[in-house]
């Protein structure tokens, strides 16, 4: 699979077969005949349902050192417009974290990069993805030691925080990777 610039990044892989169960199970009488005399009912398996997407941005930024700046305006803007105020201070901060990393990424390739900033509202998560074409594998996006000392290296940490989890990053060796945080809509210390 090759991947250009200009085109979305590699789809988001999904381990273990596919997350959603199959809509072509038998009815449940045809199950129910299909068991072995003297054998205990197989109970049903549990529907797993999709988010429900609200909306959905995408758009493409040079990987320059004023990206970080253009995308706090970006989401601001964005979430303000699609009436989600309380997720613009998480996230302002998440996708600035992320558009820094990408920016520290991409600025070791030749030429003038292109990332990709993507934000998904979900009825109950927002989902920030951001999209480089440096390729790294999982294990070498990570957080780092840092002492009291040190001026960087707290952004996924920070990131983690307000997410309640590190942030999923998918790579494919020489198309890239894409880093996403998911931003609950409501905090469990709000509930």
């Amino acid at each position: 699979m090759t991947c250009s610039p200009l085109s979305d990044p590699p789809p988001i892989p999904v381990s273990g077969g596919s997350a959603w169960p199959s809509p072509k199970l038998p009815p449940p009488s045809a199950r129910q005949r299909e068991r072995r005399p003297g054998s205990t009912p197989i109970s049903q398996p549990a529907v797993i349902k999709r988010p429900r997407l609200l909306a959905a941005r995408a758009q493409y930024f040079a990987a320059t050192a004023s990206a970080a700046g253009w995308a706090r305006r970006r989401v601001a803007d964005t979430l303000l417009r699609w009436g989600a105020p309380e997720l613009v201070d998480d996230a302002v901060l998440v996708a600035s974290e992320l558009v820094t990393n990408a920016f520290t990424h991409a600025a070791m390739l030749e030429g003038a990069p292109t990332c990709r900033l993507v934000l998904k509202l979900f009825v109950d998560r927002l989902a920030v993805e951001v999209w480089d074409p440096a390729s790294a594998s999982a294990v070498e996006v990570r957080q780092r030691a840092v002492d009291a000392e040190t001026e960087s290296g707290r952004g996924l940490e920070i990131v983690a925080e307000l997410c309640g989890g590190r942030p999923l990053v998918f790579a494919e060796p020489g198309h890239g990777k894409t880093v996403v945080a998911v931003i609950p809509r409501q905090r469990p210390s709000q509930t």
